[in-house]
């Protein structure tokens, strides 16, 4: 799943300067936007086969891959 989710980060942004550090909050630098996050969750929905809406998530949910992770985990 961690994996999948980093390939859908990297597809969206456009970069795996996440892949190095899991930890990067997203939102505090500038690389998520509401359109990124719908994409995200597009991703998600393909990749995983999970439907996600936008409310279900908070910020923090979609901050970093480890949130995201952690936070699809909790739904599986």
């Amino acid at each position: 799943m961690r994996e999948s989710v980093i390939e859908i980060f990297e597809e969206v942004l456009g970069s795996d300067e996440i892949r190095d550090n899991q930890d990067l909050d997203m939102f505090e630098n500038e690389m998520l936007d509401s359109l990124a996050i719908i994409e995200v969750l597009l991703g998600i929905e393909d990749k995983l086969d999970l439907s996600l809406q936008p409310t279900d998530l908070e910020r923090k949910d979609m901050a970093t891959v480890n949130n995201l992770v952690d936070f699809l985990k909790d739904r599986i």
